[in-house]
């Protein structure tokens, strides 16, 4: 009888494949329990996190209420402007029927996006590569990324519509296309280009010459979505489609500009580098395996479509769609190089090991770096916010008489107050020529405004118009207005990042 063969010792290359593993499993799990922390504390933030989510409450609240939702521009006050199409404001309407005046409900719709979100790409890694670590790495990662931890706290469209979208495909993939057509129409229904997901699915069914349901399942789609569009039509009495058309034509296309797009590309790279590499060496990897090559297909349409569909007040939320499809073509190299994907019972070739370890110690050292720096990073992402200053405001404005003015509309909801105006948006409309601008600018000269609370100092702005540096500001408020506020308001507090202007006694 022979003696019992002795268990030998892991190679090294095992025991640095299992330290790398396990530094990139807790990272993943401390920002989870970081993303879950910072939900918590930033959805019910009394205040308003970000200019966009004004406006989505004041529709939100007008729907709640059983008020149109597109009314017509040229009714005069109040100057009420839909920039999206219906669904997340049908989606945050039910939200504030329950919250009532308050961002919380939409938040809570987002934060709920973001998790969907970030388990369909695991799942969707997991039916590839039968990999629970390479899921669990990657939709986890997902989380991790700033966009996400910011965009999942704030009332704005962008992460329901992409919910919808991935959630579509991953439904798709498991072969339930009536499910993913109905969600696929939701999103298309929330905001026209999440488009990215669609295209993949039909490019898969393509590459597999499925040509019949291909264009049977695009038929559907096309129909499904243009009854709910038609329908929203009917229903607004032509206000949807009145309201979009000026605002399309307003926003895009002649206000893109590429020093825009690369001072977002600049900012994102300083802050989290790792993420942009590591998703293009992922999307690289799928284009060049065809039973993945679905995916990089998305990959290449979701960067397309942020760098050709720039407009003024594009920002960070631009990169959900490019950083969740890149997290999923890494979540399959990681799985396939590691040797885990169930139809390849060989195991991956010793360089795809070394390429898929580069991958995740990259990952888990980009999340350390963005952890010693976090409050940094946030800053960059969200405009400052602050408690203090929000129930000043909103005690501000509750107790001024008539008419009130603030940057951040929303806190105009919170007093209880109706919105005058949209700045921005209304700005960009009366220079197109679709409101007429001019009565709002003479109350502001007559100073028929009680209160008017801006973000900026006012008399500071008028010495930089013209400047290209400050266009922001001047995209929410002309120049007209600025020195119209200048001459006939004076300032009598300031609570950064708020300034509460009033008229200046007549016989100034």
């Amino acid at each position: 009888m022979s003696p019992p063969r002795e268990q030998s010792a892991p190679s090294a290359d095992a025991r640095l494949t299992r330290i790398i593993q396990a530094f990139l499993g807790v990272m993943v799990s401390l920002q989870f329990l970081y993303f879950l922390a910072y939900s918590w504390r930033m959805a019910a933030f009394p205040g308003q996190l970000d200019y966009g989510e004004g406006p989505i409450l004041q529709i939100a609240l007008r729907v709640a209420r059983g008020q149109t939702m597109y009314p017509p521009l040229d009714q005069g006050y109040p100057y009420v402007i839909a920039s999206y199409l219906p669904g997340y404001y049908l989606l945050s309407a039910l939200a504030v029927k329950l919250t009532g005046a308050s961002f919380l409900g939409g938040r809570v719709v987002s934060c709920l996006a973001a998790l969907t979100i970030a388990a369909c790409v695991g799942l969707i890694v997991h039916r590839r590569t039968g990999s629970r670590y390479a899921a669990l790495a990657s939709g986890g990662t997902v989380l991790a990324i700033p966009v996400y931890l910011v965009w999942a706290t704030l009332m704005r469209i962008d992460m329901a519509a992409l919910a919808f979208a991935v959630a579509g495909f991953y439904l798709f993939t498991r072969e339930k296309r009536l499910p993913a057509v109905v969600l696929f129409s939701l999103g298309l229904f929330t905001r026209r280009t999440a488009v990215g997901p669609i295209v993949a699915a039909f490019s898969g069914l393509v590459l597999q010459r499925k040509w019949r349901t291909a264009f049977g399942w695009a038929a559907a789609l096309a129909g499904l979505t243009a009854a709910l569009l038609i329908a929203a039509q009917l229903i607004t009495r032509g206000g949807m489609y009145e309201q979009l058309r000026w605002h399309t034509s307003t926003s895009l296309g002649k206000s893109w500009s590429w020093g825009q797009l690369l001072d977002l590309l600049h900012k994102g790279w300083l802050n989290w580098p790792v993420y942009y590499v590591v998703s293009a060496v992922g999307a690289v990897w799928c284009l060049v395996r065809r039973p993945h090559r679905d995916l990089g297909i998305w990959s290449l349409v979701a960067w397309a479509i942020y760098l050709t569909s720039g407009r003024i007040g594009s920002t960070y939320n631009y990169f959900l769609e490019p950083f969740a499809v890149g997290m999923t073509c890494v979540g399959v190299l990681i799985g396939e190089a590691l040797g885990a994907a169930v139809k390849a019972p060989e195991r991956a070739a010793p360089a795809l090991r070394v390429l898929a370890l580069g991958v995740m110690g990259a990952l888990a050292l980009q999340m350390v770096r963005t952890d010693t720096k976090m409050n940094w990073t946030l800053q960059v992402i969200r405009p400052y916010a602050s408690g203090e200053a929000t129930a000043l405001a909103v005690e501000a404005l509750r107790a001024a008489p008539e008419m009130v003015m603030c940057e951040d509309v929303g806190l105009i909801e919170l007093a209880g107050k109706e919105i005058p105006f949209d700045p921005f948006e209304f700005t960009m409309l009366a220079r197109a020529g679709a409101i007429n601008g001019e009565p709002v600018l003479e109350d502001v000269r007559e100073g028929r405004y009680s209160l008017f609370i801006t973000r900026f100092d006012v008399k500071q702005m008028t010495a930089v118009i013209g400047d290209p540096r400050f266009g922001f500001v001047f995209d929410r408020f002309p120049a007209e207005m600025v020195r119209a506020l200048a001459e006939r308001y004076q300032l009598i507090a300031e609570r950064r990042p708020y300034y509460l202007y009033v008229p200046k006694p007549p016989d100034d």
